[in-house]
């Protein structure tokens, strides 16, 4: 076994996900190294997945990989950026790849795999002398940290006060190794390593284009190659661009894992509906909970209730918990919230928001009135009430009402509420099995002036 091997997976195990843990767990782990009083970095570990947040506007520095395949782990993995409104990067690996679609649900954008690379460090064989006028300096000062800036901002064409921003906090940290590489005086190109124990992280290998194509990152690595190899430091792993991965390759890095980059670069399909309790005269709107189970179960079953809103037939105790648990999921998912309606009290029917384009500003309401409540206006008055409010605080462009095209009373309801009939979507849901026809029904915002 070559020593790379040796150092990365666990002999017992192979070259499996589980064998790569460790070296994730430290990998991921070199970040919370910089974290000191001013620094912006926080970050922490849950259940195989590893994140950090800066706060910056540039989702790289706001990220998340993860390489567990639950759902529940993953959502809650999310759960920090949505609540912050921060964009950021998701990385899958491993078991976590399931992910991918659920992300593409959610308007995530994959720009590609980036892999995760290893180097074994060997004194016996690490040594290298540099050629004539090349120079290595360690950032130790404020005038060596304003180098590397301007050498990391060129070379990653990042502005220079998001570059100063992320890198101000990394110096004087004993662990935090930035170096840069001069040629008669120059700098032309720098690079940062964060050590935990004896395995070093690398990270921010820039240079400037006018200065690439000239051997200076062979002749920076190899030099910290060398000079940590001797300070008995065993392994060297990073994740690589498509940039910079020749230049791993040459130097005798090798591939660990292949790891998704999904990026969420605009915080409004990151929004979310905040508001679970609404009044609209004399009807409550509030949560649909778990203790609403006595009830919801014979209110679920009645026949009219079943026809037309896809419920199990028949409704039961054991369909419960799951039905809430998806509409729980819809609203963390930022598509849709569920409110029970009630007067007095009394449970009178359920009203829903659900298939929300945040981006396109548009919202689909769906609705039930238990078998008490009908026939008395309740559906359309709350209709008329939520979709006005919808407008207002949440600033949709439309709203849409679809309905079983056989659906007469919850058609009747969306045009007591002054929605506009479309017309019909052929073979466009699926009810009780049976692919059927949707009338879709819409309001705008200035059909409220009318």
């Amino acid at each position: 076994m070559s020593l790379l091997n040796e150092r990365v997976y666990d002999t017992n195990i192979g070259k499996t996900g589980v064998s790569l843990d460790r070296v994730r767990k430290l990998f991921h782990g070199t970040i919370k190294v910089l974290e000191k009083d001013g620094s912006p970095f926080r970050s922490g570990e849950d259940e195989n997945c590893h994140w950090f947040t800066s706060g910056f506007e540039f989702s790289f520095f706001n990220q998340v990989s993860i390489y567990n395949g639950d759902p529940e782990v993953f959502e809650k993995a999310l759960e920090r950026f949505y609540e912050q409104g921060l964009v950021h990067s998701v990385f899958l690996g491993g078991g976590g790849l399931a992910h991918a679609e659920a992300l593409k649900a959610k308007g995530y954008v994959n720009k590609g795999a980036v892999p995760l690379m290893g180097y074994a460090l060997d004194p016996q064989k690490d040594k290298h002398v540099l050629r004539d006028g090349l120079e290595v300096k360690r950032v130790l000062t404020e005038e060596d940290l304003a180098i590397i800036q301007q050498l990391a901002s060129d070379g990653f064409e990042m502005s220079l006060e998001l570059t100063e921003r992320y890198t101000n906090g990394s110096l004087g940290i004993a662990d935090s190794f930035r170096y840069y590489l001069l040629d008669n005086g120059v700098p032309v190109s720098t690079s940062h390593f964060i050590r935990i124990g004896t395995f070093l992280g690398c990270w921010d290998v820039a240079t400037p284009k006018e200065h690439q194509r000239k051997g200076y990152g062979d002749e920076l690595m190899r030099w910290v190659f060398a000079t940590h190899a001797a300070m008995g430091d065993e392994l060297v792993v990073l994740q690589a661009s498509a940039a910079g991965q020749p230049l791993y390759r040459r130097l005798g890095y090798q591939f660990l894992e292949h790891i998704q980059g999904w990026h969420m670069e605009d915080t409004t399909r990151m929004r979310r509906f905040t508001h679970h309790n609404l009044q609209f005269g004399p009807y409550s709107l509030r949560p649909w909970v778990s203790t609403d189970k006595e009830w919801s179960i014979p209110a679920l079953d009645e026949e009219e209730i079943r026809q037309w809103m896809g419920m199990p037939n028949p409704f039961e105790e054991k369909d419960f918990e799951p039905t809430l648990k998806r509409w729980t999921n819809v609203q963390k998912n930022g598509v849709g919230i569920a409110w029970v309606i009630e007067e007095g009290g009394v449970p009178l029917g359920m009203i829903s928001c659900h298939h929300t384009d945040w981006k396109f500003k548009r919202t689909e309401i769906g609705y039930m009135a238990f078998a008490s409540s009908r026939g008395k206006g309740m559906i359309p008055t709350v209709l008329r009430a939520l979709t006005e409010f919808l407008f207002a605080e949440y600033e949709f462009e439309r709203v849409e009402v679809r309905a079983v095209a056989e659906n007469g009373p919850s058609r009747r309801a969306a045009e007591k509420a002054g929605f506009t009939f479309e017309g019909l979507q052929r073979r466009n849901f699926l009810n009780l099995g049976e692919v059927v026809d949707d009338a879709v029904f819409s309001m705008i915002k200035s059909d409220l002036a009318g």
